[in-house]
Formats: C-alpha cells, sequence, structure tokens
C-alpha cells in the first residue's frame, strides 16, 4: 500500500512499507539500496534525503525485460525475485525497454501474467520501439480429391492476464506496438475426382456400349486463404471449394460419379492485444494496439 501523499510521515512508516533493520535511519532507503524499488523516482540514491520524498511511495517488485525473448511469464520472473503468490500481495510493475521485442511460441501468449495473487497490482509498461506480440497460426492443410482444406490455425494473444478472481489493479501502459498474433489462412478444398463411362463405339444404324471405360478429368483444387501480416490481428481468409470432376459425354451408361470438390478450410481468428481473462484492466498509452483489448 503506498504511504501517504502528504501530511507527517515518519520512519515507522518507510520501516512499515519497505522492511528495514531497527534501529531505522535514513539512509537504510536510497533508492536502489535493496529497499526501496526503482518505480519510487522521486527518492534519491545518495546526499541529502528526507522523509518527503517518500510521499506516495509504495514498495514494488519491479522487473525490467531488457534483451529480446520469448513467452514471457510474470509469476516465473516474480517468484524467482522473491515473490510468493500464496502470500505475498507486493505490486508487480513490468518494464518491457526500448527496441526489445518479446514474441510468442506456438500455443502461447507474448506475455502471461500467470497466477499471481489475486491482491496484487499489475503494471506493464511498454517503450516506445518495443514490441510484444502474439503467435500466428498456421496456414490451414489443403484438401486432396473430394477431401476439404483444414482450418487455419488461431492466433494467440500479445499479452494475457490469467489471475484467478483477481482484485488488483491492473494496467497496461504501451507507447510502443502491441499486437495478437493473425490467424493462418485456411487450406484450399480438393478437386473432385473424375467419373468414368462405358467407351461408346458407333455401329450401323447406332452406337453399343462397350468397355473399357473412359473417364473425364479431376476438378480443380480451390485456393488457399492468406493468413494475416504477423503482430498485426488480422483473421486469416478461407480457402475456396474444388470445382466438381468430369465425366465424358456419350451415351452410354455412367460407371463411376464424378466426385464434387471438397470444401476449403476457415481462415484462423486473431488473438487479442490485451486479453483481459474477465479482469478490468486499462489499456492505454500513445502506442499500437493491434487487436482487441478486451
Amino acid at each position: 500500500m503506498a504511504l501517504q501523499g502528504s501530511g507527517a510521515i515518519s520512519l515507522l512508516n518507510l520501516a512499515t512499507e519497505f522492511g528495514g533493520t531497527a534501529p531505522h535511519s535514513m539512509s537504510e532507503y536510497y533508492l536502489g539500496g535493496g529497499l526501496v524499488s526503482s518505480n519510487n523516482t522521486g527518492v534519491p540514491t545518495s546526499g541529502a534525503i528526507t522523509l518527503a520524498n517518500f510521499y506516495s511511495a509504495f514498495a514494488a517488485i519491479v522487473l525490467d525485460i531488457t534483451s529480446n525473448t520469448s513467452d514471457y511469464n510474470i509469476l516465473t520472473a516474480a517468484t524467482a525475485a522473491g515473490y510468493n503468490a500464496a502470500s505475498d500481495t507486493t505490486p508487480i510493475i513490468v518494464n518491457v525497454a526500448a527496441g526489445v521485442d518479446i514474441t510468442a511460441t506456438s500455443g502461447n501468449p507474448g506475455i502471461a501474467t500467470g497466477a499471481l495473487n489475486a491482491a496484487s497490482d499489475v503494471t506493464i509498461n511498454v517503450a516506445a520501439t518495443a514490441t510484444v506480440c502474439g503467435f500466428d497460426g498456421a496456414q490451414g492443410a489443403n484438401g486432396g480429391l473430394d477431401t476439404a482444406g483444414s482450418a487455419g490455425g488461431n492466433g494467440t494473444d500479445a499479452i494475457l492476464f490469467a489471475i484467478t478472481s483477481g482484485t488488483g489493479t491492473y494496467a497496461v501502459v504501451n507507447s510502443g506496438t502491441v499486437g495478437g498474433g493473425s490467424g493462418g489462412g485456411g487450406g484450399a478444398g480438393g478437386g473432385g475426382s473424375a467419373g468414368a463411362r462405358y467407351t461408346e463405339t458407333a455401329v450401323k444404324g447406332g452406337f453399343e456400349c462397350n468397355a473399357p471405360n473412359v473417364y473425364g478429368s479431376n476438378g480443380s483444387s480451390g485456393t488457399a486463404g492468406t493468413s494475416g501480416t504477423s503482430c498485426q490481428a488480422q483473421n486469416g481468409t478461407s480457402g475456396t471449394a474444388g470445382t466438381s470432376g468430369t465425366y465424358p459425354v456419350n451415351n452410354c451408361a455412367i460407371t463411376v460419379g464424378a466426385g464434387s470438390g471438397g470444401a476449403g478450410g476457415a481462415g484462423g481468428t486473431a488473438g487479442k492485444a490485451v486479453n483481459f481473462g474477465g479482469l478490468t484492466v486499462s489499456a492505454s498509452g500513445g502506442g499500437t494496439y493491434y487487436g482487441a483489448t478486451s
């Protein structure tokens, strides 16, 4: 809980918020000294320090992402920093540094909160020129003769909040790009198989039907759907159906009917830029969000 923003403030208030060793002194509470986290930018790192420097200050776990990575899990990183999800309600601040790219691998979001303590506040700051992307869905497979193409894969979310019954305050402040993964295109429907007739042979005054069979042509395959542009949360388009097969036209009986073309596969759907997971999340900042924030 943050310290008061005005009025009387004491060393005991600082000790309650940040910890420390009694007897307490102001020198314990320099920024970066091990007790006061980097979110408290009004606190000096050395030199003159007063209690007034701590108005509205609060203890937090600050996770700085300074190099490219994938499938970033906040719970995993916070736990490594000493957080205990079972009992710890400390706020968590995630800073994605300028120029950093966070990507996702198959089935995963770019950043996931994991099952943090329901009462921990979470703020994710994405700096200018930083990018957080979901995973793009796979292209659907094309069908064969008389068979449908398969659906394209769905894109995953760029940021996923997965905190059960969360009661904290949650925010994404984006000055860069946050984009859900795009859906894969649907596969093309296969063409219909050719049909067959008995051979027609001309005879005096008419015709007769004899073997061998003669065959028409297979229908052409449909066109595969296209995938959306990476990290721009676009739905893939559906593939088109294949055309039916044919058989030769004559006066003899059909022995094998021509097949109908298979249907095209459906396009995959895009992931969200920020999936709130049923929580109330503020998604703000002057950056770009590709995909839903809901």
